[in-house]
């Protein structure tokens, strides 16, 4: 057999064996065969030590934290508005929701707002994987960190637990292990709390998945080459920055390096200021020459970067606006806001369970009394998200006004996701405001004028008349 013949088996085997993908090589290492329960590819131990490394890069590097909050301002600022026929009762439940939204009424620990307290919610599901709402009697929420939530000591024969939560056989969740930290960092197992009075926040990605896995968790490895790259640039940099005077002699042979220290009779004093050398006949002189830092480390640090931020969608021209213009960044923008809309959607039934839990206890406190006929399962409420800054005004204001005529949007939504308050209130506002200047003889022009009755037209009389 020739070794044409040998290299064409070896391709038609090649060919014949399916994909590639499923292969070990020289190059890579070879696709994981074990096909397990997302819970246990990643254990207690592993996660805990996940959940720390995420931490601790959250914590110290700069533009991880840079782009938690980036992701935090577009996914977790949303306002509340009922939806009901009854404008009274609106009013009456907004107006319980924005009370219950002080920190003394909503956080267990009276420290937080609802909104601040959303917004650290989201920022724990984003860097730990998930996070917990205890629901207490008292109307509070106790928030517990996905740490707090282990393995019980005790597990009971036929008890299905992972990672500190027991399922049951449609795989729902019946309850949470809860453990409490303790002054030496240590944690003490504190009870197991049936599931209803838990909300669990946490980023999933399988059916079967129990416990939240951070989307940060495919890019720390990334993030730290870009940490650790820096701090050896930066290292190599400081060092470089010395003064450092290399001499020659005949301007050919090198005869030594001087940083403030005598060299081949050369003595030189850099910490009293500018130096004048008097050089033997024939040697030379030069500073050291440097690149900080290096292009291939400046491309490295880029390339890498804008691959690790992927985790969260954003876009690589938010942190580096000098690698686009305006239009450029206005398309990423609206690309990124549309991967937002889904992250939107978890944190919107989280509000949902919320929301409904207060529904309840006001009723059952006598604070709320609904109509005959009414339940708080089909009541309609929404959260609406609050927009970004305009990029241009003139044309979104416009865009929302055509969106509005066509029936596409309201103007209730809008002025929410603009963040310009009530639409109520604006429109008082505007009333006043024309009063004032009719009263003052000024006339004021706005798009919104009032609704002039126009008389019906008469009727026409003369068909069939030649």
């Amino acid at each position: 057999m020739n070794i044409l013949t040998r290299t064409a088996n070896r391709m038609t085997a090649a060919f014949a064996s399916g994909y590639d993908a499923v292969k070990s090589s020289g190059k890579r290492k070879a696709a994981s065969s074990v096909l397990k329960h997302e819970d246990q590819n990643l254990k207690n131990t592993d996660r805990h030590r996940m959940i720390g490394a995420t931490r601790d890069m959250a914590r110290n590097f700069s533009i991880v934290a840079w782009a938690i909050r980036k992701h935090l301002d577009y996914v977790s600022l949303f306002d509340f508005q009922m939806r009901t026929e009854s404008d009274e009762l609106n009013q009456q439940i907004e107006s319980l929701m924005k009370d219950w939204q002080r920190p003394s009424q909503c956080d267990a620990a009276g420290r937080h707002s609802f909104s601040k307290m959303l917004r650290m919610v989201e920022s724990r599901r984003t860097i730990d994987g998930d996070v917990m709402a205890l629901k207490l009697q008292t109307g509070h929420l106790q928030i517990i960190e996905a740490d707090r939530i282990r393995q019980p000591d005790k597990i009971e024969q036929g008890d299905r637990w992972y990672n500190g939560i027991r399922v049951n056989r449609a795989g729902a969740s019946a309850q949470y292990a809860l453990w409490n930290r303790t002054d030496s960092s240590q944690f003490k197992f504190a009870r197991n709390v049936p599931a209803r009075r838990m909300i669990h926040h946490g980023h999933f990605e399988r059916f079967d998945q129990v416990r939240g896995i951070s989307p940060l968790a495919a890019a720390l490895n990334s993030f730290r080459d870009v940490y650790e790259s820096m701090d050896l640039a930066l290292a190599k940099m400081k060092v470089e920055q010395l003064f450092a005077l290399v001499f020659y002699r005949d301007a050919e042979e090198s005869i030594g390096t001087a940083t403030g220290t005598d060299t081949n009779g050369y003595e030189i004093d850099f910490g009293k200021g500018p130096v004048q050398l008097d050089l033997d006949p024939g040697d030379k002189a030069e500073f050291l020459k440097t690149d900080n830092p290096g292009s291939n480390t400046r491309e490295f640090m880029q390339t890498v970067l804008s691959i690790a931020i992927k985790s969260l969608d954003l876009p690589y021209n938010f942190v580096d606006e000098s690698h686009t213009n305006f239009f450029g960044s206005r398309a990423a923008w609206l690309l990124y806001d549309r991967s937002c809309q889904h992250k939107r959607a978890d944190v919107l039934e989280f509000l949902r369970k919320v929301t409904v839990w207060k529904l309840q206890q006001w009723v059952i406190n006598g604070q709320l009394q609904l109509p005959a006929g009414q339940t708080i399962r089909d009541m309609p409420f929404e959260w609406v998200h609050r927009g970004m800054p305009w990029w241009d005004p003139a044309k979104e204001i416009n865009g929302a006004v055509a969106a509005i005529k066509a029936g596409l949007d309201n103007p209730y939504r809008i002025t929410k996701e603009a963040g310009r308050g009530e639409f109520e209130e604006n429109v008082d506002a505007i009333a006043k405001a024309n009063a004032y200047a009719e009263e003052r003889g000024v006339t004021l022009e706005y798009a919104m004028q009032p609704v002039v009755e126009e008389p019906p037209p008469e009727p026409n009389n003369t068909r069939g008349r030649q």
